[in-house]
């Protein structure tokens, strides 16, 4: 056991446990001068591990054998752990985080215990993990002073849980009366607006003051165990929140508005899922004033070094670990508990916008948080309210044929002979470890149970032995735990590391097993869960978050539309994505329809990084993957004249297999990858890595130092700004100096991340688009029931229309606008111009008619005909 102490002394107050010592790095981090805590009085200890993971007996036997005695022996009061795990065997506790600034009894001594971040995660985020070190080290000095209090004790200075009608109907008025600022936040009996209910719901004026009353919550008389409580629909106190908020005209603040207040329009306002009329007057109802906590939080911390927007992280220091472990079903919390716990929610989101809007303001976020992030959530809303239109029979049908792709991939994969030798050698292993633990009696293979030999194509560990120690194949890419990844990707990429015909039938075999094991798991169910509407028609409603992404491109969730699977795999005929999107159909009397930005990340390269080589593209004609074609493989096309736009664009039809070649390089190259990266993912030898390499970087020379030049700036300023004044947060890259032989992998990694976000955040012009597009909707008395936006995709969205050419003319126009817009003066240019065509899919979403810009009536519907005799050819 190594340690370290600063004197000699007869007994250490404090011992500080940690992975490693290295006595200066931790001096600065936690006994900088001027610290309440005197260094003298710590000794350190370093911690035992075993591997990537040590098993929690080993942890405890460590600890029992070996810590305890030096613990006593030292006169230790006070431990700081820096190690999650081990803090959870010192105290039992189920995380770590969550206790920060607690002081908890030891299992194993008389001593008391304190999380403490490591010093070795003040690299990746510096301000956060020096808060987080002072919040530990100041709960130590006060407990060891006698002045010690538990995080959130004390915070709910005055409350009132009205439980009659007639108190709630009074503290409502008293609150409008009030005219006061509220932070308000709902508990629910589930996560979607059709089954959430309105469990309870609180409204606080303060960060200690506030209400929470139950409403469809019913507490069951006498109930000792759970369930406490069960749902009835309340309509008299519906009545009387709708009233409320009709009336309300001051702000009111949520963290993740998309939640509460897309569940409240719908409980409040509509009738059934189809009621627009109903969810448009609840919007402008609940949308009249507000802020949004969780944005707030994202636009005042974006980093690359990521970050936990959750309310429960953002309050702990205030309200502390107050989380209730059943609230996933809140029925088994009785109601005085839920009421506490949903009022210190809405008393954490005071907190929450106190800590961070005022960095949002200084970091210069406010204008997109008004101009974009605001108006873009009242389209989310909209969307996760409105769903896509689902056809059952087509989805039972898809269902059925991944079903059949996923059985014959299993009968291929089991029947192969690397799965069957795969087999022999778990046999052999097992026979091998049996006998070692034997003293006379022998196993053979024969002996071992089917269960230890047989391969199991979704077990990580067995994948990763088979791949990278059996079949000698490159690791292609880790996953976040630093484990080989052996997602469908990593399958798809390693068909390039080999030329054994057995091995890639069993790459195949495996990519089509990863690609449908996925969708059964994900699309399917979820479509499966489609809810019926009174036209019929089934809708499935997904989720959308702007501030999921460090770029700030919409993310989404249940199911991840922005993951929609693209292409199949040798083994099969067509794509799957195109499988799902047939499942999605428009109901009776309306059309699907959307638009798709035409090259947005090309364009937006471009015109950002006004590199003429990307600029000629459009200003020239180059077919752009035919001018790349060439840069990497001129040797290939001697014919062809690389000052001559034609000659350029005859390799789309003379050399198809080198144009087709040139993509994916391409594509790993824009987003910061090297000549590794292609080895990795193409399988090309160094040399032509190497060369392609240089070939993209000659050709790109002005936009790869454009994006070098925010990085160098990026290390002195500690962030990039990207679309929209975005600020994308580089704490590694401020702490280093780029491009040397010692400059840290993490650091590399962050700049690759922020190089990538100064084009994806461009993706918000697709957010700013439908913004625009559908405030123009909403305000227009015939066209705001009859557009209702679905989903919103990377660079594309999607509407149901209703089947009047009026509507298409609107959208064909509008929206058509909306697209072109490139005002902001990083994208503005005389030349190069941004756009889009509507599409209408029909039968589905699978097949699409393209609309040209600026038709109208009958035009359009010359266009539909044509498809239509095409179609039915």
């Amino acid at each position: 056991m190594r340690h370290h102490v600063w004197s000699t002394q007869p007994e250490y107050p404090v011992c500080l446990l940690v992975g490693q010592i290295m006595k200066d790095e931790i001096s600065r981090a936690y006994f900088p001068d001027g610290s309440d805590v005197d260094r003298d009085d710590v000794m350190v200890l370093d911690l035992h591990f075993t591997g990537k993971k040590t098993p929690a007996s080993e942890m405890q036997r460590y600890i029992k054998e070996q810590l305890q005695g030096v613990l006593d022996d030292n006169k230790v009061q006070y431990i700081l752990v820096t190690d999650s795990s081990y803090f959870k065997t010192f105290t039992g506790a189920n995380k770590s985080d969550a206790n920060l600034g607690y002081v908890l009894d030891s299992k194993f001594g008389d001593q008391k215990v304190l999380y403490i971040p490591s010093y070795r995660a003040m690299f990746a985020d510096p301000v956060g993990i020096r808060t987080k070190i002072k919040q530990s080290l100041d709960a130590l000095v006060s407990h060891a002073t006698g002045s010690y209090t538990s995080p959130g004790h004390g915070i709910i200075q005055s409350a009132a849980y009205p439980q009659t009608d007639s108190e709630i109907e009074a503290w409502l008025e008293k609150l409008l009366k009030m005219n006061t600022p509220l932070a308000i936040d709902i508990e629910g009996f589930g996560l979607k607006h059709y089954n959430c209910g309105i469990g309870t719901i609180t409204l606080c004026w303060s960060q200690g003051e506030g209400i929470a009353f139950p409403v469809d919550y019913v507490p069951i008389e006498g109930a000792t165990a759970a369930p406490f409580g069960i749902q009835v629909r309340n309509e008299h106190r519906r009545m009387l929140l709708r009233n409320f908020f009709e009336r309300l005209s001051q702000q009111t603040i949520y963290h993740k508005i998309d939640f509460d207040v897309y569940v409240l329009v719908y409980q409040l306002f509509m009738k059934h899922i189809l009621d627009t009329e109903g969810m448009l007057h609840g919007m402008e109802v609940m949308l009249k004033n507000w802020d949004c906590t969780k944005q707030i939080t994202y636009l005042a911390t974006n980093s690359c070094a990521g970050n936990d927007l959750s309310l429960k992280t953002q309050a702990q220091a205030f309200a502390g670990n107050y989380a209730q472990t059943e609230i996933k079903d809140i029925t088994k919390i009785p109601l005085p508990q839920l009421l506490e716990y949903n009022l210190v929610d809405g008393l954490s989101t005071w907190f929450t916008y106190d800590k961070h809007y005022p960095a949002m303001v200084q970091d210069q976020q406010l204008e997109i948080y008004e101009t974009l992030f605001k108006p873009g959530t009242v389209d989310i809303i909209q969307m996760q309210l409105t769903g896509l239109p689902i056809n059952m029979r087509t989805v039972a049908k898809v269902k059925a044929e991944m079903q059949a792709d996923y059985d014959k991939a299993l009968i291929t994969i089991s029947g192969s002979k690397i799965a069957q030798d795969y087999q022999l050698r778990r046999a052999e292993k097992w026979m091998d470890k049996k006998n070692a633990t034997l003293k006379k009696k022998r196993v053979t293979i024969a002996d071992c149970p089917q269960a230890d030999r047989e391969f199991n194509p979704r077990s990580a560990p067995q994948l990763q032995d088979l791949l990278f120690t059996v079949l000698a194949l490159p690791v292609i890419e880790y996953t976040k735990t630093k484990q080989p990844s052996t997602d469908a990707e990593t399958f798809k990429a390693l068909m390039n590391h080999t030329t054994r015909a057995d091995v890639l039938e069993f790459l195949d075999a495996m990519l089509g097993f990863k690609l449908v094991e996925k969708i059964l798991g994900t699309f399917i169910p979820a479509m499966e869960n489609a809810q019926l509407g009174p036209d019929g028609w089934h809708y499935m409603f997904g989720g959308f978050n702007l501030g999921g992404t460090v770029s700030g491109r919409l993310s989404s969730n249940e199911p991840n539309l922005q993951n929609l699977p693209a292409g199949g795999h040798a083994g099969r005929k067509g794509e799957y994505g195109k499988m799902i999107k047939s499942c999605v159909e428009a109901p009776p009397g309306w059309i699907y329809a959307g638009l798709d930005f035409n090259s947005l990340e090309d364009n937006i390269s471009a015109l950002t990084t006004k590199d003429p080589n990307k600029l000629k593209v459009y200003t020239d004609g180059y077919d752009g993957h035919s001018l790349r074609a060439l840069a990497y493989f001129p040797e290939e096309m001697p014919d062809i004249d690389p000052n001559s736009v034609d000659s350029v664009n005859s390799i789309a039809k003379k050399y198809k297999v080198q144009r087709q070649k040139s993509k994916a390089p391409t594509f790993a190259l824009t987003y910061q990858g090297t000549f590794s990266t292609l080895m990795k993912n193409c399988g090309f030898t160094l040399t032509l890595a190497k060369t392609i390499e240089a070939a993209y970087q000659s050709l790109y020379k002005v936009s790869i130092d454009w994006v070098q030049a925010k990085l160098d700036q990026a290390s002195k300023d500690g962030f990039v700004t990207a679309a929209f004044g975005l600020r994308v947060r580089t704490p590694r890259l401020a702490q280093v100096i780029r491009g040397t032989s010692k400059t840290p992998q993490e650091a590399e990694a962050e700049g690759r991340t922020a190089g990538n976000a100064l084009g994806q955040s461009w993706c918000l012009l697709n957010t700013r688009a439908g913004v625009e597009f559908m405030a123009k909707v909403r305000a227009d008395p015939y066209m705001r029931t009859r557009i209702r936006p679905c989903a919103h995709i990377h660079d594309a969205q999607y509407y149901l229309v209703a089947e009047d050419i009026r509507c298409l003319e609107f959208m064909n126009e509008h929206l058509v606008r909306a697209v072109q817009w490139q005002d902001h003066p990083d994208i503005w240019h005389d030349q190069v111009k941004l756009g889009g065509q509507v599409g209408i899919f029909f039968p589905t979403w699978a097949n699409e008619i393209t609309i040209p810009n600026g038709a109208k009536g009958e035009e359009i519907l010359s266009v539909l005909d044509a498809a239509m005799e095409k179609l039915a050819a």
